[in-house]
C-alpha cells in the first residue's frame, strides 16, 4: 500500500487503528514509490523452463546415439571386461561399422556434448546454493551456457593431455585398448549421470542425497579407470609409483583444476556484474 493514499484515505478510518485486528501499517516506502518493497527470490529447479529444455536436449541427444550406435549394451560390456587384444587388418562388417563416421565419431561427439550439458547444470545446481545468481544480470542459459562452456574446453584440454603422454610412452596396441576401455567409462558415467539430475530437478532431493551419489558415481568410474590404466599400461608392481603420478596427473588434478575454475568465475560473475 502507497503511504500517501493510506494517510489520504484510511488514516482516520476506525477499523484501520493500531488497536484493530484489521490494522496492517504499510511498509517503508519511499514517497515515489508505486507498491510494496520485495526480495527477489530464484525460480526453483523444476519449475525452470531453461532447465527443463536443456535436459529434453540431452535425452534427445542419448535417443539419437542409441539409434546410431551398431553395437547392443551387451556387446559394448563384453567388449569392456573382454577385450580383444588382436585384431584382422579386415575386420567384421559390424567393426567397420562401429568404427565408422555414424557409428563412432558422431556419437562419441554428441556424448561429450550430453556430457558438458549435464556437468554444467550440476554445476548450477551446486552454485545456486552458494551464490546469490538471481540477483545477477545473467538468465539461467547464461549461466548453463558458461558452465558448459567450461566444461567442454576442460574436456577437450583432457584429452589433449591424454593423446599426447599416451603416444610418448605406450605402444600403439595397449593405447587402442585403453582408449576402448575409457570411452566406455566416460559414455556411461555421462548417460547415467542424466536419470540422478532428472531425480534431483523433478523428485526434489536433498543437497547432501545428490553429492554423495555424484561422488559415487565419479569413484565408481575412476576406481575402473585406474584399473583398466595397471592393466594395460602399469601391469608390473615395480610400476605403482608411476600408476598413481599417471592417474594424479590426468584425473584428480584436472577435476581440482575444472572446480578451482568454475567457483572463482562464478565468484568473479556475482561480484563484478
Amino acid at each position: 500500500m502507497d503511504t500517501l493514499f493510506y494517510k489520504g484515505f484510511f488514516e482516520r478510518d476506525s477499523l484501520l487503528q493500531n488497536d484493530s485486528l484489521l490494522f496492517h501499517p504499510p511498509g517503508i516506502c519511499r514517497e515515489d514509490q508505486i507498491g510494496m518493497p520485495v526480495e527477489l527470490r530464484p525460480h526453483l529447479p523444476y519449475d525452470n523452463d531453461s532447465l527443463t529444455l536443456l535436459l529434453l536436449l540431452c535425452f534427445l541427444l542419448l535417443v539419437v546415439v542409441i539409434v546410431l550406435r551398431r553395437r547392443t549394451v551387451s556387446e559394448q560390456i563384453s567388449n569392456f571386461l573382454y577385450p580383444q587384444v588382436s585384431q584382422s587388418s579386415s575386420g567384421s562388417h559390424s567393426d567397420k561399422l562401429n568404427n565408422s563416421f555414424f557409428g563412432g565419431w558422431l556419437t562419441d561427439g554428441l556424448l561429450i556434448i550430453m556430457a558438458c550439458l549435464l556437468y554444467g547444470t550440476l554445476y548450477f545446481l551446486y552454485a545456486k546454493e552458494h551464490w546469490t545468481l538471481w540477483t545477477v544480470p545473467l538468465t539461467t542459459l547464461h549461466w548453463l551456457g558458461i558452465y558448459s562452456g567450461v566444461c567442454l574446453v576442460f574436456f577437450a584440454l583432457k584429452q589433449l593431455l591424454i593423446v599426447t603422454i599416451n603416444h610418448i610412452f605406450f605402444p600403439r596396441e595397449k593405447r587402442r585398448l585403453w582408449v576402448q576401455a575409457y570411452g566406455f567409462l566416460f559414455n556411461s558415467e555421462s548417460i547415467l549421470l542424466l536419470p540422478l539430475l532428472l531425480a534431483t530437478i523433478y523428485l526434489r532431493l536433498s543437497p547432501e542425497i545428490v553429492i554423495y551419489s555424484f561422488l559415487f558415481l565419479l569413484l565408481f568410474v575412476k576406481t575402473w579407470v585406474l584399473i583398466k590404466d595397471f592393466t594395460y599400461f602399469f601391469g608390473k608392481f615395480y610400476g605403482i609409483l608411476h600408476l598413481f603420478v599417471y592417474f594424479c596427473t590426468l584425473e584428480a588434478v584436472p577435476i581440482l583444476v575444472l572446480w578451482t575454475v568454475l567457483g572463482r568465475l562464478t565468484n568473479y560473475l556475482t561480484t563484478t556484474l
